[in-house]
């Protein structure tokens, strides 16, 4: 076996039902491959599937057990003898020299008649070479058709750009004091953690208060109250309160400003070691922010409102450089996002673009961009829910045969206010949905 799962999984499953041979299984603490029932997909696939559908990139090549393809294709022979595997087996090995195997498989075939192969084979495969670069079909473009517009139940009879200008505030949805508290506070609300300081961010919408503004005054504000807790601890320590004129407290003011400075380092990591600019950074909690998060995390969901960032960045898996995994959550509905504004909410969803490079047949001969999904949005119970479908009959009857590549998908988001209508746009396979509030 040459692929493995590391210890890096995060046991979602969507492996296992892809294997052909049935070689992964739930293991402890996470997912398994059986050596002796892996064959890298060899006879199936010109791709491992386990590795095609993690989300997290941790099925990979196991360095100590190697094994050719040759021993590969005879395992899947074995195990599949009611499976006709023939020489022309699909195999990740041989990607950039499929022209070549149909022809190396023919000669065995027509090994009986020597005298006549020869003359015939030596021409044909002369002359296959030059034509290949030409006979690569070009991919075929898209027809853009106007889309009709399309109306549901609950939506409200006024355009999309009206509506916009009706209820979007342009700014703040928060009343004058409750901006100036925020800025204010900015010292003691710098320590929550990094997903409240950004609720507030988008609640207050002012350049006096970001959140990664009001961590670096916090940072400031810690190098001043650790060293005054630390010096409060040597004064009880010692139970003298003129300790506090004492050379001894030095040493208890330094430690409180070690304190500071190294819990300071850790949660400007981001900045320091890995050079992310600030609106990309996320900046952890002081350590007593977690528990000032119970509170604040209150007074936020019944004054600030629901908002949904767009899922990024997640270590490792919703970073700009994973674009496919990107495009992966659009094909399930999950990139969307939800501003408050004020009298209205504002969701934008981003439907799937591109059609996946890894398992489909005769890829050179489809479009690289994905046709537009047909949709439908409903209201329920304070609740918006999206169903997206694949209506070209082609690119539907490939996703069923492709991993993580669903022909449709339902997104429910909820919202903690009634809603009494929405109106809606598509355009450039973003869906735009602006819900009035009751």
């Amino acid at each position: 076996m040459a692929t493995m799962i590391t210890a890096d999984c995060i046991n979602c499953g969507a492996c296992e039902p892809e294997c052909p041979n049935n070689a992964i299984s739930q293991g402890d603490p996470v997912y398994v491959i059986a050596p002796q029932l892996c064959t890298e997909c060899v006879g199936f696939h010109d791709y491992e599937a386990c590795a095609a559908v993690c989300p997290v990139d941790v099925c990979v090549t196991d360095p100590n057990n190697i094994e050719t393809e040759d021993v590969l294709v005879a395992r899947a022979r074995a195990l599949h003898p009611e499976l006709t595997i023939g020489d022309n087996f699909q195999s990740r090995f041989r990607k950039g020299v499929v022209a070549a195997a149909p022809a190396a498989a023919a000669q065995p075939a027509a090994a009986a008649p020597v005298a006549a192969v020869k003359p015939v084979a030596a021409p044909v495969i002369a002359k296959a070479p030059p034509p290949v670069p030409s006979a690569k079909p070009s991919p075929v473009s898209l027809k853009k058709e106007p889309r009709p517009k399309k109306n549901f139940p609950n939506e409200l009879p006024l355009s999309f750009d009206a509506a916009m200008k009706q209820f979007q505030s342009g700014g703040s949805t928060q009343p004058g004091w409750f901006r100036a508290a925020v800025i204010l506070a900015q010292p003691l609300i710098g320590a929550l953690p990094h997903g409240i300081k950004k609720r507030l961010e988008l609640a207050v919408q002012s350049p006096l208060f970001t959140a990664a503004g009001s961590t670096a005054v916090n940072i400031v504000h810690n190098a001043v109250l650790y060293p005054l807790i630390a010096a409060g601890i040597g004064v009880a320590w010692h139970g003298d309160p003129g300790f506090i004129f004492d050379k001894g407290l030095n040493t208890f003011l330094l430690v409180g400003l070690l304190v500071a400075v190294l819990e300071g380092g850790l949660r400007l990591k981001d900045g320091l070691f890995k050079v992310k600019p600030a609106e990309e950074m996320h900046f952890p909690p002081a350590a007593y922010g977690a528990p000032l998060a119970l509170v604040a995390d209150s007074f936020l969901s019944n004054h600030v409102g629901l908002v949904r960032e767009m899922p990024v960045p997640v270590e490792g898996f919703y970073s700009k450089g994973f674009v496919d995994k990107r495009e992966r959550e659009r094909r399930y509905g999950n990139i969307y996002t939800v501003e408050d504004f004020g009298a209205a909410f504002l969701m934008r969803m981003e439907f799937p673009r591109w059609l996946p490079e890894i398992g489909i047949k005769n890829r050179e001969q489809l479009s690289d961009e994905m046709p537009d999904y047909d949709y439908d949005l409903s209201l329920q119970d304070s609740q918006l829910i999206v169903k997206g479908k694949i209506t070209d009959e082609k690119v539907r009857k490939i996703s069923s045969s492709v991993g993580a590549f669903p022909p449709e998908f339902t997104s429910v988001i909820q919202f903690r206010e009634r809603i009494s209508g929405f109106v809606h746009q598509f355009n450039d396979k973003i869906l735009e949905v602006l819900l009035v509030k009751a």
